[in-house]
């Protein structure tokens, strides 16, 4: 007998901005409840982590002084933003729920008490929550997706707690400008996009040839895909990554490097604005103020129906919530993102202290989670869109897992035994490889805060394996020496992350399974290409590290495959990149269309020029790999990654808000975390990675990088890196890149070839000479 569970994650952003009465939100429900005009009380009830509201009780919750009630019948509730809501009637991601009737999700009305914005609620028909926010005299009505009945069943009626009804009050303004460009007729003969991305996935599945592994979805989507094996982002972390994929540009031409609200292509690193300052003003756009067009915004400007749920864009406002303005059909609530389960778990504790681990194997079933919830919510959009069988459409899901931390249902652990649990081919620091190439992710989660040694990010980390751990007990914990603290862990520590990492990639798997038997059952099921790819890879204790934020094989190589009706499946092994994705689509989609298939064009070859241009690509289409696997394809794979380019030349007369820089200067905090040997004057820039993957090499060279300029110093070089590779791409070779070999004095040509590789095409790869690629790919 499982009551509802509501996730309320309020910051005290929010908190110390409202002045919320004893009722400060309030749902339609069966009569219970307290409606500020009447007083009548509501029963208490408990709440726990998010899920699907599948009875009609009350839950009070109290924080900050401030009760929240919460009562209905909210079927797709995903999860509360941490961010003030919007003042003027914007869309809210509070709750995620396509509305195809045109009804926003949230909408904003004034009134003047509680009183009153209940009388609103209860006047608008679909309105099933309110929530009063004083003085501004704002009142907040909600409105849901159908709840999910029983078969056959009557929808749940709907009253209000007020208990009485007024004449509904006049339509809302709309929540959601407009676009940039309205959208066009849709040329004839298109096909529809499902785009499912996932987030910190490496290529570790059955059709990589990760035998272990329980993937069954990813792989039956593979066997009629065309897989590519050597696909690669441009940054290794979540929002670059990303920002590359949907824009089609590089790091160094969208100024965004890292995880940073300085660094998004909307409002920062445009043509006419220095540096990373950021306003209206600053962003990707051409001389007509066009802003640059994304890959959903491209399929909305041409006729597509766009929605996106879950993690497309970054999360938060960084992104600025997933880019509702500018890529997704206005009728669609704005893309949820950081759909995480709010705790591990009601026995997850530390001597006597309730715990955020790592991981947590929840017995429970998997509509009770919220990656489940997403892949159903997704499921419903595929299921209403066939009321208009005639509108093309692209749909996105981002799945979160298998990113930390490590939540799925407790069956996925059973397919991963302890005893079968292995530890990575290779637990050391490569051979030879300079400090400034690791990274310490995993030493930011596991290190407490002062005062408190179960206060660190995961619980099970500062308290098992931090050095002085309280349940350490003795065993080796996290070294003092920064960074190479990953291969310290304890055996057991590491193949418990291991599985947990494999179990939570397995539950993902049977998400995607969900929304593909949906699209399969649907009319659309020959009509549509699904495209699938992962964010970045990551490193499971391979060469000592965990997680990301390198520019090693395991943290740039990415799952990538696209399914297009018509076109045979197969294996691509040619070298391809995130930016490729973009012109790809649109390629394919209307590659039966009289006029098809369409192309973007190639972005101007100056990187400023780029800058001012709405629409290009910095990519190239693999339509010709989609119809022909084997076809010639002489290009490299290019990926960067910084070390202290959140540091910026701040103007005097600029706010400090325009840079994200350390609390010491780049040469201090490189000095002391990478151990550079040279002079810290010798570094009073940032320093930038830059990557080349080749047939049988990645080379890497750190120089000195000027953020400001978005411009490398090649001639300041810090150090230098390259790994020999198996020539077969598959199955994945976990055990790559354990020494670098860049000083070996016969492989001098091979180094000089691509350090001029790296220099001439580092930043634009889009740009290179093919001669200098000669005999490399």
């Amino acid at each position: 007998n499982h009551p509802w569970f509501v996730n309320i994650l309020w910051d005290t952003t929010f908190l110390e901005r409202s002045t919320v009465d004893n009722s400060s939100i309030h749902t339609r429900g069966d009569g219970d409840g307290v409606s500020p005009a009447t007083g009548v009380p509501l029963p208490d009830s408990s709440y726990s982590s998010l899920g699907p509201v599948t009875s009609r009780r009350v839950a009070r919750v109290t924080m900050a002084g401030v009760t929240m009630l919460m009562l209905g019948t909210l079927a797709s509730a995903e999860r509360t933003p941490r961010k003030t809501p919007p003042m003027c009637g914007g869309p809210s991601l509070w709750f995620n729920a396509t509305r195809f009737n045109g009804v926003p999700a949230f909408i904003n009305t004034t009134a003047k008490t509680p009183a009153l914005c209940c009388d609103h609620c209860a006047a608008n028909s679909e309105c099933i929550a309110w929530n009063q926010k004083l003085p501004s005299e704002n009142c907040f009505l909600w409105s849901a997706m159908p709840s999910r009945s029983p078969p056959g069943a009557p929808p749940p009626k709907q009253i209000s707690v007020c208990g009485y009804r007024h004449p509904p009050p006049p339509p809302p303004p709309p929540t959601t400008p407009p676009p940039t460009t309205p959208p066009a007729p849709a040329p004839k003969n298109t096909m529809n996009v499902l785009m499912i991305a996932i987030d910190d996935m490496r290529p570790e599945l059955e059709p990589y040839g990760s035998a272990h592994m329980h993937t069954p979805n990813i792989g039956k989507l593979a066997s009629r895909s065309t897989l590519f094996s050597r696909a690669y982002v441009q940054v290794a972390v979540c929002m670059p990554s990303r920002n590359a994929l949907l824009f089609s540009r590089r790091p160094d031409t969208a100024k965004a490097w890292d995880i940073s609200a300085t660094q998004w292509p909307r409002k920062c690193g445009g043509p006419s604005c220095g540096g990373n300052v950021c306003d209206s003003q600053c962003g990707i756009k051409d001389a007509s103020g066009k802003l640059a067009v994304t890959l959903p915004g491209w399929f909305y400007e041409n006729g597509y129906f766009t929605s996106g749920a879950g993690k497309i864009f970054h999360e938060g406002s960084n992104t600025q919530e997933q880019d509702y303005r500018y890529s997704w059909t206005p009728s669609t609530t704005n893309p949820s993102s950081g759909l995480f389960e709010a705790s591990g778990g009601p026995d997850a504790m530390y001597n006597g202290t309730k715990a955020n681990p790592s991981f947590y194997a929840f017995d429970v079933a998997d509509e009770e989670m919220t990656e489940t919830m997403l892949a159903e919510h997704t499921v419903s959009v595929i299921k209403n869109l066939s009321a208009t069988p005639n509108q093309p459409f692209f749909v996105a899901v981002g799945f979160h897992k298998p990113h930390v931390p490590w939540y799925a249902p407790k069956k996925y652990w059973d397919f991963y035994p302890n005893d079968t649990i292995t530890l990575a081919p290779n637990v050391h620091k490569p051979i030879n490889a300079p400090n400034i190439a690791m990274q310490d992710v995993v030493r930011s989660w596991a290190t407490p805060h002062v005062g408190d040694p179960l206060s660190c990010t995961y619980t099970d980390l500062c308290a098992e394996i931090y050095p002085g751990a309280p349940f350490a007990h003795g065993r080796p914990g996290i070294t003092e020496y920064f960074p190479f603290d990953n291969s310290t862990f304890p055996e057991w520590k590491a193949k418990q992350m291991r599985q947990a990492y494999w179990a939570s990639l397995s539950y993902t798997d049977a998400n995607i399974g969900r929304v593909l038997d949906a699209l399969a059952a649907s009319p659309f099921a020959k009509n549509t290409i699904v495209a699938l790819w992962g964010d970045h890879g990551y490193a499971l204790g391979d060469n000592a590290e965990f997680a990301k934020q390198t520019n090693f094989e395991h943290a740039t190589h990415i799952p990538f495959m696209i399914s297009v009706p018509g076109l045979a499946p197969g294996i691509s092994h040619a070298l391809v990149e995130e930016v490729d994705l973009f012109p790809t689509l649109v390629a394919a989609a209307t590659m039966n269309s009289p006029n098809g298939p369409l192309t973007i064009a190639s972005c101007p070859a100056s990187t400023q020029a780029s800058r001012a241009t709405a629409l290009c690509t910095e990519g190239r289409s693999l339509l010709p790999l989609l119809h022909n696997t084997s076809a010639a394809w002489p290009y490299a794979a290019f990926s960067q990654f910084t070390r202290g380019s959140d540091c910026c030349d701040c103007p005097a007369e600029t706010s400090a808000a325009c840079c994200e820089c350390t609390e010491h200067p780049p040469h201090e905090m490189l000095s002391a975390q990478f151990a550079v040997t040279a002079a810290p004057k010798d570094y009073e820039d940032p320093i930038m990675g830059y990557s080349v993957r080749v047939d049988k090499w990645r080379y890497t060279a750190w120089v000195t990088f000027n953020a400001t300029a978005a411009a490398p110093n090649f001639d300041r070089v810090v150090a230098t890196e390259l790994y020999e590779h198996p020539e077969s791409p598959l199955p994945v070779d976990w055990s790559v890149e354990h020494t670098n070999v860049v000083h070996e004095s016969q492989l001098a040509s091979i180094v000089a070839q691509l350090h001029t590789v790296v220099t001439k095409c580092g930043q634009r790869p889009d740009q290179c000479p093919p001669e200098l690629l000669h005999g490399l790919v």
